[in-house]
């Protein structure tokens, strides 16, 4: 046999070969053709974003483990729905979905298209609206959200829905566990966490040492009312503050007529410690109980454990 054939057999020698076959472990597809929907699927991967940033809202979201692509989806287009439900933001038509339009669409109907879209171009997209992040950790990350969305609400009325759903074939998501809200994000320091304590805080509690307290009587805005409240924490991939120094900095900016009732306080604080940044939020005790704390896997059980008993 000689050299050439063996050549051809053998294939490329590592060193006149071009670029190496991505291997499907790390993404590629191993040099073969990919469909339309494999394309999308890597798209998506490369759209999640890897950094949070002062200021930030969203709703931190823990999942089964092993499931990180199909549970972000999953909420993803959970989070659409319930956009164009609760605040009426529509999604953005993929490229596909654009092309088959303009082919079955008549011009008067393409005509009145476009007259809508201009006028829609005020309200954010959901592609806009909800951006999840992911990180180099397994069974968590973080979904971002923009105004008008409250992460609060939102989660609270996924919880309620899955809470209610009595057919399991009914149920809007497999893979999604716990679901945590914040409402304003700040650096994971003394001052950050003082900062985002005072901002999600204030409107519910009165906080000691406010310098807004004259401004606001003299606006004739009423004191908050007397709320017994808990504070509950989760600290990931930080070694700065241990759990002790967290609460006591938060509950030392609650002012003395507001009392600590960790079995069933009316409010409960949920903080949220990843890395750098701080999140906060403040939900109401005993609905944030009676939905299994935020649990929409938990809460899909209900009606299960409830037919079996009967």
């Amino acid at each position: 046999m000689d050299s050439a054939s063996r050549k051809r057999k053998d294939g490329p020698s590592p060193a006149t070969s071009a670029q190496p076959m991505n291997k499907r472990s790390k993404g590629g597809s191993a040099g073969r053709w990919k469909t339309p929907h494999q394309k999308s699927k890597i798209a998506e991967k490369m759209e999640l974003g890897t950094a949070l940033g002062v200021g930030d809202q969203g709703i931190w979201v823990t999942y089964a483990r092993g499931m990180k692509y199909k549970a972000i989806r999953e909420f993803r287009e959970l989070c659409v729905e319930y956009g164009k439900m609760m605040y009426g933001i529509e999604p953005l038509a993929s490229d596909d979905e654009n092309a088959q339009g303009d082919v079955q669409q008549d011009i008067e109907a393409s005509i009145e298209a476009e007259l809508n879209s201009m006028k829609s171009t005020t309200k954010p997209s959901a592609n806009e609206t909800f951006k999840p992040v992911s990180f180099g950790i397994e069974c968590l990350f973080f979904m971002k959200t923009m105004d008008p969305v409250q992460p609060g609400d939102l989660a609270k009325r996924m919880c309620e829905d899955a809470r209610d759903c009595q057919d399991p074939w009914q149920r809007k998501c497999k893979y999604i566990n716990r679901l945590t809200p914040v409402v304003d994000m700040d650096k994971a320091t003394d001052s950050g966490i003082v900062k985002v304590a005072r901002t999600v805080l204030s409107p519910w509690f009165k906080l000691k040492d406010e310098a807004n307290d004259d401004a606001d009587q003299a606006n004739g805005l009423s004191s908050p009312s007397p709320y017994t409240y808990a504070i509950r924490h989760n600290i990931r991939n930080h070694t700065t503050f241990k759990s002790e120094e967290v609460i006591k900095k938060i509950a030392g900016l609650v002012d003395a007529k507001h009392n600590v009732n960790l079995s069933k306080p009316d409010k409960v604080i949920l903080v949220e410690i990843f890395q750098l940044f701080c999140g906060m939020s403040v939900v109401d005790g005993k609905e944030w109980e009676e939905l299994k704390r935020y649990n929409m896997n938990a809460l899909y059980s209900v009606p299960l454990a409830i037919q079996q008993d009967e």
